[in-house]
């Protein structure tokens, strides 16, 4: 039988819908993954022209507002701080570079400390969630400990991760672990607490204990949990990357931001600023995007 598709008409709404004839009782599996994949063409396409439009505009009113108030000295023109950061990554910078090492250097010193914090705090809040999430007696146990912890913010424990490990890296590795761990850990309790009682009294029906069960049942069912944990957690890391090592860092690119803030240099403190977002944003699609795809994609779990 052959199968037709009446593709671009419109409901009432304006929504696409997809027409069949009425003496098509199946759909060919071919023809209907093709309508999937022009759809998921379309959608990234259509977010590709309205993200760059939205940049694009953002960009536009930040050239607006240099020029129009004159703040070229505080507020550099985008033009200004896209040709820094392009000499700066190709190390033919007009003026001298004022701050350590290179660029390559400073980013690579804040990503170790972030991914060393990150992964710490992951691997301590990801199973410790799972257990105060399923185990009642666990959960009266600790999470008053850690509800009371929870306001203080990151930033706070800067001064006494200094005066515990001084000005190294250990004194910033710690403050990302505990502004990192808390995210991380209330994502993950929440999704081991909203598992269906009918689903573990299923899986033990059919044997399934311990390890099996936390394997097979609790952590397929919480990994949406988790994985939304993990971005929020990993954005937070760089930003507190930047604030730890504004204090308690010589190298890094809080450090060069300070440094930059001393030269009163706008145009090499918001060329860090971009570095970072960029870097950022590229360690999130790298880690947890792939994560994603290895968990949630794999199990065919519907968030």
């Amino acid at each position: 039988m052959t199968t037709r598709l009446a593709l671009g008409q419109q409901s009432a709404s304006g929504a696409r819908v997809l027409h069949l004839p009425a003496d098509d009782a199946t759909l060919d599996a071919a023809t209907l993954e093709g309508y999937s994949k022009t759809r998921r063409t379309q959608a990234r396409r259509r977010k590709l022209i309205r993200g760059t439009i939205g940049i694009a505009g953002l960009l536009l009113l930040w050239q607006a507002m240099s020029w129009y108030y004159n703040l070229a000295l505080i507020l550099p023109p985008p033009t200004v701080v896209l040709r820094d950061v392009i000499e700066t990554l190709l190390l033919i910078r007009p003026q001298p570079w004022l701050y350590g090492p290179s660029i390559y250097q400073q980013l690579l010193a804040s990503f170790m400390r972030a991914i060393a914090g990150f992964v710490l705090a992951a691997a301590l809040a990801i199973p410790l969630g799972l257990l105060v999430g399923r185990n009642r007696t666990v959960r009266e146990y600790l999470e008053p400990v850690i509800r009371l912890l929870y306001p203080i913010p990151g930033i706070a424990w800067i001064p006494l991760a200094i005066l515990w490990f001084g000005l190294t890296d250990k004194a910033v590795i710690f403050v990302v672990f505990i502004a990192e761990f808390f995210a991380m850990f209330f994502n993950t309790e929440a999704g081991a607490r909203a598992i269906n009682p009918l689903l573990m009294d299923a899986a033990r029906c059919y044997g399934a204990t311990g390890f099996t069960l936390v394997r097979r049942v609790i952590l397929p069912a919480t990994i949406p949990y988790i994985i939304t944990g993990l971005r929020i957690a990993l954005g937070g890391a760089w930003r507190m990357i930047v604030a730890a090592e504004m204090l308690a860092a010589k190298t890094g690119v809080g450090f060069v931001l300070m440094q930059a803030r001393y030269q009163f240099r706008a145009a090499d403190l918001m060329m860090a600023m971009i570095l970072i977002s960029v870097v950022g944003y590229g360690t999130e699609k790298l880690i947890v995007r792939t994560l994603e795809r290895k968990t949630i994609g794999k199990w065919e779990i519907s968030q």
